[in-house]
């Protein structure tokens, strides 16, 4: 330490001799000289007034005898007055919060006092005290995240136990004052109700510190009348409510007032956090994200017709081919989305096709189960499925924000429940369910501008309004003796010529048929250490199929 970072008196003696003059005071006292020597050094030291230096050494004294922070009901009890008379003195404390010698742990803006503010010393300024060394605070950084800061401090005053009244007031100054912030302002005019904002706020602060929200807990919260409670909750569980209105939450799980919980949809989450949005994003009911590099890579063999189908789509899906195909669509007023369709018997390669090509292209696959996305409570099942086309859309535009980004893949697999011919919706709730379903994925694929791919085994139960909606439709049939001799090298290469060629020739059987052989070898094979011999592989082979119809083996 240097004589020139040091000062020429004792803070910390003349710190104890204003505190001793203050303390039970009620902030009158008789001004020795010895108070207003150490009024006067630490006017100079803090460069304050004298009552900006009075508020910091109550501040002072009270953190050393409690190591805590403190508010102004602290203050007005070590001055032994009351809290009107320090809140006389906001504005000396206001400059204690611009010099950085105090922070505000709780308010809504860090720089604005008030009732509930807690006052906490500065660790820095508390060094230079402890030390008699000249005042050096570093400069204080402006937090990047303003506004979830803001957030988080505002769903803190939402669940405090003040009046409703209070907290609408609260909310009311804080829009007034940020009025010019995007999100704001985007809140004010889409909600125009001041309690479904308080709701809004606090869902929003929930997804920030990762808590879920309670509809009971958070309504609690904002009413404090339980008449309204009651009909805010009814709004809420019957989807009527603004909120749900224009698409801003959505209930995880929905059932009385009790149990249901409630979360920001995508929209809500971008509209909040912009492109850190996707941080916060989860994956859809009925669905999983896979990414190109978990995807192990195959060789596939199709029929020379099937070859040139495949080899047509695998190139437009290359990233710069698309841009420059969708491009060419657009300037042609025609729809940009590419719809395919791939359909025919069960294991002849469909999904693996998709996985080969997403691996290919570099794309990442967000693959729907139907099953899953169904659900047996009336109107869920709608929803699921216009939330898998919302949160596609989300990874689309994600995808377009990022360096090297690439459309993802929409894969529908084992399409058939939700491709086939609409019918009549007499029939029940389950038809009408299935054709609202459908509507819905036709409406999508109007307006789609992504990637989207369907699997069904029975095309033959297409409906006429899907079919021209895809742009490719590709029939995938059992492989030819030609491509399952293919199939058999490429799995068996062991396997001479000779007994590919039969084996090939005799069964007609799907890829994924000759995979479940395959895997019976290696299975044997663990076991045993023998590889099968031919009328091994012959047995597995009539095995595999339950209708057999095998052609004879000419082998002598």
């Amino acid at each position: 330490m240097t004589k020139n970072d040091t000062v020429d008196f004792k803070v910390l003696d003349s710190i104890s001799v204003i505190a001793k003059k203050l303390a039970g005071s009620n902030l009158k006292i008789k001004q020795t000289q010895e108070f207003l020597k150490a009024e006067e050094q630490l006017n100079n030291y803090f460069e304050t007034t004298s009552n900006g230096t009075w508020m910091m050494c109550g501040i002072i004294s009270y953190y050393f005898e409690h190591g805590c922070t403190c508010n102004f009901n602290d203050l007005s009890s070590f001055f032994d007055t009351n809290i009107m008379s320090v809140i006389v003195y906001k504005d000396d404390i206001k400059v204690l919060l611009d010099k950085g010698y105090i922070s505000n742990t709780k308010g809504l803006d860090e720089k604005e006092v008030g009732l509930k503010n807690e006052f906490e010393l500065s660790t820095e300024l508390l060094h230079c005290i402890l030390h008699n060394k000249k005042i050096t605070l570093s400069p204080k950084k402006e937090k990047e995240d303003g506004l979830t800061s803001l957030i988080k401090r505002i769903g803190e005053m939402i669940e405090s136990n003040e009046r409703e009244i209070l907290k609408i007031r609260w909310i009311t100054r804080i829009e007034k004052k940020y009025r010019n912030s995007d999100f704001f302002s985007k809140v004010c005019q889409v909600i125009p109700d001041s309690y479904d904002r308080l709701f809004f706020y606090d869902t929003c602060s929930d997804l920030l510190n990762g808590n879920e929200t309670n509809l009971c807990s958070t309504l609690s919260y904002i009413y404090d009348s339980e008449e309204y409670r009651f009909i805010a909750a009814e709004s809420f569980l019957n989807e009527e409510n603004a909120l749900f209105t224009n698409g801003l939450i959505d209930f995880i799980n929905k059932g009385n007032i009790n149990d249901s919980v409630i979360e920001l949809t995508p929209k809500a989450k971008e509209m909040l956090l912009g492109e850190k949005a996707k941080l916060f994003m989860k994956s859809t009911k009925g669905t999983n994200l896979i990414n190109p590099e978990a995807i192990k890579q195959k060789s596939l063999f199709y029929s020379a017709e099937n070859e040139t189908e495949i080899h047509r789509l695998r190139t437009s899906l290359q990233e710069e081919n698309l841009c420059s195909i969708q491009e060419r669509l657009s300037e042609k007023g025609l729809p940009k989305g590419i719809a395919v369709l791939l359909y025919g018997a069960p294991g002849t390669g469909k999904t693996e096709t998709v996985y080969q090509i997403a691996k290919e292209t570099g794309r990442q696959i967000l693959h729907v189960d139907i099953s899953s996305a169904k659900s047996c409570w009336f109107g869920e099942s709608e929803k699921n499925i216009k939330k898998i086309f919302t949160d596609y859309r989300q990874l689309c535009k994600a995808a377009k924000s990022e360096k090297n980004g690439k459309m993802p893949i929409l894969l529908f697999n084992e399409a058939d429940g939700i491709l086939s011919k609409r019918r009549d919706a007499i029939a029940g709730n389950t038809t009408q369910t299935e054709n609202t379903i459908q509507n819905i994925i036709l409406e999508e694929m109007e307006t789609l501008e992504g990637i989207m791919i369907c699997t069904t085994n029975l095309s033959e139960n297409l409906d006429t309004a899907f079919e021209r909606r895809f742009l490719f439709k590709i029939k995938f049939e059992n492989p030819t003796i030609e491509a399952k001799e293919k199939i058999w090298k490429s799995k068996l290469d062991w396997l001479n010529d000779e007994t590919i060629s039969k084996i090939a020739q005799a069964y007609e059987l799907s890829g994924g048929q000759i995979d479940n052989i395959v895997r019976k070898i290696t299975m044997d094979e663990v076991l045993t250490g023998n590889k099968p011999d031919f009328e091994e592989l012959n047995a597995l082979c009539k095995s595999e199929k339950i209708n057999n119809t095998e052609r004879r083996i000419g082998f002598c």
